[in-house]
C-alpha cells in the first residue's frame, strides 16, 4: 500500500456512494419508484430528484474547487446539462447518470492524491479553505446524509416511515 490513507478515503467514498449494503446512497435510490421521483410530501420543498441533482452538483463543485479551476458555484451551474426539476423530459436515468458522472470525477481526483497531500489546504466552493482530507470526508458524509433523507422521503410516500419496534421482552 503506497498511500493507505488515500486508499481508506476511496474505500469510504465507495461505501457511502454504492457499496454499503445498508446505508449507501445508491442503495436508497435503487428502490425509488418512478412515481416517487418527483413526489414531495405536503409542506416539503424538495423531491428525491432535486436531492439527487443537489448531491451531483455538490460533487462537481467540491471537485472543481478542490482539484480544478474553481470556476463553478451555485450561480454558475456545474455543467450546461444540469437536470432541471421543472423539465418533464428529465428522467430519473438522466439525473442518475449525471450523479454517477460527478462521483467518478470526484473519485478520480481523490485517487490521484498521495497521503502527504491530504493536509494541504484547498479552496472551498463557498469561500475559505479546508484540508483535502476534511473536504473528502465532508463529501462522504454528504452522501450518507442525503441517503437518509431519501430513505425518509420514500418511507413517507410508502406510508411506513419509522420502525415497527418489537417491544416484547423489553
Amino acid at each position: 500500500m503506497e498511500n493507505p490513507m488515500v486508499e481508506l478515503l476511496l474505500y469510504q467514498m465507495d461505501q457511502a456512494y454504492a457499496d454499503d449494503e445498508e446505508h449507501a446512497l445508491l442503495l436508497n435510490l435503487r428502490s425509488v419508484a418512478p412515481t416517487e421521483w418527483r413526489w414531495k410530501p405536503e409542506g416539503s420543498k424538495r423531491s428525491i430528484q432535486q436531492i439527487v441533482a443537489h448531491v451531483a452538483a455538490c460533487k462537481y463543485m467540491y471537485e472543481n474547487a478542490t482539484f480544478g479551476d474553481g470556476s463553478m458555484s451555485w450561480n454558475r451551474p456545474p455543467v450546461n446539462t444540469f437536470p432541471q426539476e421543472a423539465d418533464p423530459e428529465v428522467s430519473a436515468d438522466d439525473v442518475m447518470a449525471w450523479l454517477d458522472e460527478a462521483q467518478q470525477r470526484l473519485r478520480a481526483s481523490v485517487s490521484a492524491l498521495r497521503d502527504d497531500q491530504l493536509s494541504e489546504q484547498r479552496p472551498l466552493n463557498w469561500g475559505g479553505s479546508g484540508a483535502i482530507r476534511w473536504i473528502v470526508n465532508a463529501m462522504i458524509q454528504h452522501d450518507l446524509y442525503h441517503a437518509g433523507e431519501i430513505n425518509h422521503l420514500r418511507g413517507l410516500r410508502e406510508g411506513n416511515d419509522g420502525w415497527e419496534w418489537d417491544q416484547k421482552g423489553d
